[in-house]
C-alpha cells in the first residue's frame, strides 16, 4: 500500500519507519530538514515541504496515496488545513493525530477516517513491551484486542501449526510468521534480516528464531506470551 506521513516528529518518524519496514511505499513530508534526513534512507520518498500548501501536496503525489496520516503534534490550524487539503485531493483514507478536545471535535465534523491518540498508542505499546519481553511490535485495535509480533514461545520449535492449535487452545489467530534469513545474525542485524512467510498452512513447521504475528484478545496474547 502507499502511505503519506505528514509531520515527522517522534510519532510520525516512528510510524513512517514502521510502515516502510513492513514493506509499504511511504512518502514522508516535513518542513524540517533534520527530520527528513532521519528517514530518507528508509522510505520511498522524503520531501521537505509545507503540508499546509495544497499545491505542494498535489505536486508530491499525495492524491495517489491509499492513506495519509497527518501526524502533526502541534499547530491546531495547520493540522486542520492539511487534513482538509487531503480530503479535497480525494485521498481514500485520512487519519489525523488529535491535539486536544476541540481539535478532536472538529475532526469529527470533518469526517476523517480515523483519529490518532498518539500518546495512548505509545503508552500501550511500551506497556506491552515491558510487560512481555517477547513482544517486538504491538498494534492496538481497541481496548481489548491487538495484533502482536512476538518471539516464538519456548517449546514450540519443531511443531506444526496444526499441532499447536493456536486458535483452539489460546483463542488466537495467526496472521503470518517472520523468519530470520540468517539465524546466527538475527539479533544484531535487525528487522531487515527477517522475511515474511506468507499465509502459513496447518503443515507449516515452526523453527527457532521465528516470530509469530497473531491477532486476538490482549488477555489471551498475554497468557500465550507467558
Amino acid at each position: 500500500m502507499k502511505f503519506a506521513v505528514i509531520g515527522l516528529g517522534f510519532f510520525g518518524s516512528a510510524l513512517a519507519r514502521e510502515l516502510a519496514e513492513s514493506g509499504h511505499e511511504v512518502l514522508a513530508i516535513d518542513t524540517d530538514e533534520a527530520h527528513i534526513r532521519e528517514v530518507r534512507d528508509l522510505v520511498a520518498m522524503a520531501a521537505i515541504a509545507d503540508g499546509t500548501d495544497a499545491v505542494a501536496l498535489e505536486q508530491l503525489g499525495v492524491a495517489s496515496m491509499d492513506t495519509v496520516i497527518v501526524a502533526v503534534g502541534e499547530g491546531f490550524e495547520a493540522s486542520l488545513m492539511i487534513t482538509s487539503h487531503c480530503q479535497k485531493l480525494k485521498v481514500p483514507k485520512v487519519y489525523t493525530r488529535v491535539i486536544n478536545e476541540v481539535h478532536e471535535h472538529l475532526l469529527d465534523l470533518m469526517g476523517v477516517t480515523g483519529k490518532i491518540h498518539a500518546e495512548s498508542l505509545a503508552a500501550a505499546y511500551f506497556a506491552r513491551q515491558v510487560t512481555h519481553e517477547s513482544v517486538r511490535r504491538y498494534f492496538g485495535i481497541d481496548g481489548d484486542h491487538g495484533i502482536v509480533e512476538m518471539e516464538l514461545p519456548e517449546g514450540l520449535a519443531g511443531k506444526t501449526l496444526a499441532e499447536i492449535e493456536l486458535r483452539k487452545r489460546h483463542g488466537l489467530n495467526l496472521v503470518t510468521v517472520r523468519r530470520p534469513l540468517d539465524k546466527a545474525a538475527s539479533v544484531e542485524s535487525g528487522e531487515e534480516n527477517y522475511r515474511v512467510t506468507g499465509t502459513p498452512g496447518p503443515d507449516f513447521r515452526l523453527e527457532e528464531g521465528d516470530r509469530l504475528i497473531v491477532f486476538g484478545r490482549l488477555k489471551d496474547i498475554g497468557d500465550f506470551c507467558g
